[in-house]
């Protein structure tokens, strides 16, 4: 079964978004790497803080940029869901409502059709299947009677 033409934008979307967050947490790293290194240099040569000083300044930095990141991830995921939730409700609203609706006054006319049925054709032919088994029954119980009288003579 072929995907869909949306299926295929958004399938395209998650992977150029998970590629670009990609990019960037390596981006992030590099640079964190970058800076580490030019801050040993020159904790080393005696022109800046201690190396653990500035390796905490910098993994401080990472986590701020990182939790920054999240933050505009989750924000934009809340944008797409909110957008969602709001496709689901004009669904709902404009096509399954119209079609409950239908289902309604389909069932509506069933209703009624069974009422119309049972009331002018089943009931009738029930009383008559009644008085036509009373009937049956009695012409038995004649004919009975007629071959009990008829053989004792």
């Amino acid at each position: 079964m072929e995907p869909s033409p949306a299926e295929q934008r958004a399938r395209r979307l998650l992977i150029t978004g998970l590629i670009l967050a990609g990019v960037f947490l390596i981006g992030v790293i590099a640079l964190l790497v970058f800076l580490s290194v030019d801050a040993y240099r020159a904790a080393y040569a005696g022109a800046g803080p201690t190396p653990g000083a500035v390796v905490v300044g910098l993994l401080r930095d990472a986590a701020i940029v990182f939790v920054a990141f999240e933050t505009l991830v989750i924000g934009l995921l809340l944008i797409v869901l909110l957008l969602q939730v709001q496709s689901l409700i004009v669904l709902l609203r404009d096509e399954i409502g119209p079609m409950l609706e239908s289902v309604n006054e389909t069932l509506a006319t069933v209703r009624g059709t069974t009422q119309f049925v049972s009331h002018n054709v089943v009931s009738p032919v029930i009383k008559w299947s009644g008085y036509l088994a009373g009937l049956q029954r009695i012409a038995r119980e004649i004919s009975g009677l007629k071959k009990e009288s008829g053989g004792g003579e």
